[in-house]
């Protein structure tokens, strides 16, 4: 991921094991899981968030296409980008 909240989070689950090692301790494994269970389901609501507003973008991008409406001998439908350079 690139954002700060996803950094945070992996440093966050990094120190959760690392520091928690000290004095002959155990590491502290739910905090470690309970984080990387976070950013697992962060990730899945950006990686779905991201997706539909591409969808989005496709979508209106496609109702944007210039057309015109040209009445020579018969009605035709012809898109704008053949009328400029």
């Amino acid at each position: 991921m690139w954002n700060p909240l996803s950094w945070v989070m992996e440093m966050a689950a990094i120190m959760a094991i690392a520091l928690a090692n000290g004095g002959g301790k155990p590491p502290d494994w739910q905090d470690f899981v309970g984080i990387i269970v976070l950013l697992v389901i962060n990730s899945t609501i950006s990686f779905i968030e991201e997706n539909n507003a591409g969808n989005a973008a496709a979508a209106l991008m496609a109702n944007l296409a210039p057309k015109t409406k040209v009445s020579l001998a018969q009605n035709a439908v012809l898109l704008g980008c053949n009328f400029l350079p």
